[in-house]
């Protein structure tokens, strides 16, 4: 695998969380990228990881094989801060005709940069991602969104953390900023039979 393949997972995160001492987001900077707009259904009632153990319909704990399930797993590593069972659920996103690829345990787990960044990167999106007085462990549901060609988008309204949405929890540790200038989208999709988290936008203002 080359260094440019190494760095992908990382990267796509880096681009959310560059900046850790943004002013407007406590932890983690806004991303210029817009959340898309997207006609997903809102369902309270959705599926809920806690202790990063993710109900799914075959009840197999924190498995992947739903896009709820592998959500709600992403959010309950950031929340609990451990950026080694976040990163195991990522992967990159298929671009250019080269296809999606998991991330690797060398990348999660190593003590190399590539392992350092994803952590530091998680580290931050912790405080922006943790309600005020978070439950241990947390409780993370997920609801039900529409997916098309093995891929999903959930939004942060979608995404309840302890009873909170998780925009209203971003919205919280930021400073001088609206409720409809918040964005936050996640993005998953299928790769080798299993769902991911391929890619993260956050927007403010």
């Amino acid at each position: 695998m080359t260094r440019s393949k190494r760095n992908a997972v990382v990267g796509w995160i880096v681009g959310v969380c560059v900046m850790a001492t943004a002013s407007v987001l406590a932890g983690c900077s806004a991303d210029s990228t817009k959340a898309e707009d997207t006609k997903d259904a809102k369902d309270p009632k959705g599926s809920a990881s806690t202790a990063g153990a993710t109900p799914s319909p075959k009840g197999q704990p924190g498995d992947q094989s739903t896009v709820q399930a592998v959500v709600a797993k992403w959010v309950t590593a950031v929340v609990e801060d451990r950026p080694k069972e976040a990163c195991s659920v990522m992967a990159t996103p298929a671009t250019n005709g080269s296809p999606a690829k998991p991330s690797t345990e060398a990348m999660c787990g190593g003590k190399g940069p590539e392992a350092q960044q994803m952590a530091d990167q998680v580290h931050r999106m912790h405080t922006s991602f943790t309600p005020d007085q978070p439950k241990n462990p947390p409780t993370v549901k997920v609801a039900a969104v529409p997916v098309k060609d093995k891929k999903a988008t959930v939004d942060g309204e979608q995404i309840t953390v302890d009873g909170q949405t998780l925009k209203a929890i971003v919205l919280s540790h930021s400073t001088g900023a609206e409720e409809d200038q918040v964005g936050i989208r996640i993005e998953a999709g299928v790769v080798e039979g299993r769902w991911y988290v391929t890619d993260l936008g956050l927007s403010i203002g």
